[in-house]
């Protein structure tokens, strides 16, 4: 049984260390950056989205060290009456969460390995 909790340990740093940024995380990105977030002429869509990032912004300066406290405070501060920017936001909750998911699962496998 530990065994499998070493492979799985392996397994999971090897992933996470080759790929540092999750690839949920740059399709985002590449939303933005390609300005696909929202239809083009929507102009409540493009504000929000404007201002939905200015908060990101503003968690990540505030929480730059907590992927936790970026979630939370993202879910909670940076809010929006859009249905597009609210999908992107629960797109970017998603992958700050999955990203989460894979730190506990290494930390739960080091524990099992440790006792």
């Amino acid at each position: 049984m530990k065994l499998i909790a070493l492979l799985l340990l392996i397994v999971l740093i090897t992933v996470n260390a080759a790929d540092q940024v999750p690839q949920c995380a740059k399709d985002l990105q590449a939303k933005l950056d390609q300005n696909t977030v929202c239809t083009e002429g929507d102009t409540d869509c493009i504000a929000s989205l404007k201002s939905f990032k200015e908060c990101i912004v503003g968690c990540g300066m505030q929480y730059p060290d907590s992927d936790k406290d970026i979630s939370s405070c993202i879910s909670s501060q940076c809010t929006t009456s859009n249905t597009t920017v609210q999908n992107f936001k629960n797109d970017i909750l998603k992958c700050i969460n999955s990203s989460l998911i894979v730190a506990f699962t290494m930390l739960f496998a080091l524990i099992f390995l440790i006792f």
